[in-house]
């Protein structure tokens, strides 16, 4: 891949951010992490900056860059929000004003890792592609469809590309289990440490699980597409239901799960599945990671 600019600026350096960042170093350009705390997956070939992207100093990382990727955030789907207007202002405010920035500055490509697991709420087009309406049940995914519109606005406005990844359930190493922001590095802490695992609900619910690598491909492949803005769901393409990740933990552990039941959220959404078609068209992506193959790998990372 050919850089004509100064490489590729990766706000956030959490589970996605951390390996979209090593999978673009590892196409030979340069890389500018900017995160709030070290990253898991540290390299030493990326120029990690740590802190927030205030005005102040954006601009030097801004200008001349090929692409940037938006990978920050603090939410989850079953965060408690106190204030919605000051979710607006922390949560939104701060993409779009870096977007607005890039776009004066003349950079090419803004990438903005979405949810597709959260934003298309109890549909009952499963899989669900990009032009399904969406109707996000929770904050979490309410904020994404929010901060979507407005950088497709910015798109509009300006010549820069805007590139919308609705990313459905994430996995692999790195993803920490003790804060719960992914079922299967729940369902694998709590293995290691024989405690049962609570599921909220029968367990019948779907979730459309996409290991880490394939999303962090599917973000270098959006770095360098030529195409017009767009939304690209990046998913498996299947539904698995939460009882049956417990099964394949325990089978590839060889430590059957205990599992507590409690009753099910409401913030929770029953099936999940995302239609990746044209991602694979017009990125030339698709996952390449099994499910039995992404959770062993997994578990030996541990």
């Amino acid at each position: 891949m050919v850089d004509p600019y100064g490489g590729v600026l990766v706000y956030g350096g959490g589970l996605i951010g951390g390996a979209a960042a090593k999978a673009i170093s590892n196409v030979g350009l340069p890389v500018t992490v900017v995160t709030r705390a070290p990253s898991l997956q540290h390299s030493d070939a990326i120029d990690w900056q740590f802190g927030d992207l205030n005005t102040d100093r954006a601009d030097a990382f801004v200008a001349n860059r090929q692409a940037i990727v938006y990978a920050a955030g603090s939410l989850s789907p079953a965060s408690q929000v106190p204030s919605i207007a000051q979710l607006l202002t922390t949560q939104i405010l701060p993409v779009v004003e870096l977007a607005e920035q890039a776009a004066r500055l003349n950079v090419p490509t803004f990438v903005f890792i979405s949810s597709g697991g959260t934003v298309y709420g109890m549909t009952d087009i499963v899989p669900t592609n990009e032009d399904v309406r969406t109707a996000p049940i929770n904050a979490y995914g309410m904020i994404k469809v929010q901060t979507e519109q407005a950088l497709m606005e910015v798109a509009r406005r300006s010549a820069m590309r805007v590139v919308i990844l609705r990313v459905s359930n994430p996995y692999g190493p790195g993803q920490q289990g003790t804060r719960r922001l992914g079922f299967i590095a729940a369902a694998i802490e709590a293995t290691l440490r024989k405690e049962p695992l609570t599921i909220w609900g029968d367990g019948l619910s779907t979730r459309d699980f996409v290991y880490l690598t394939d999303v962090a491909q599917a973000v270098l492949l959006s770095v360098g597409y030529q195409g017009e803005s767009g939304i690209f769901n990046i998913g498996a393409g299947q539904e698995t239901s939460l009882l049956r990740i417990t099964e394949l933990v325990g089978q590839l552990s060889g430590v059957p799960l205990a599992i507590r039941h409690e009753p099910a959220r409401s913030v929770d959404v029953r099936r999940s599945s995302l239609a990746i078609g044209k991602a694979r068209t017009l990125l030339n992506w698709s996952p390449q990671t099994s499910l039995e193959s992404g959770i062993l790998a997994t578990l030996n990372h541990q």
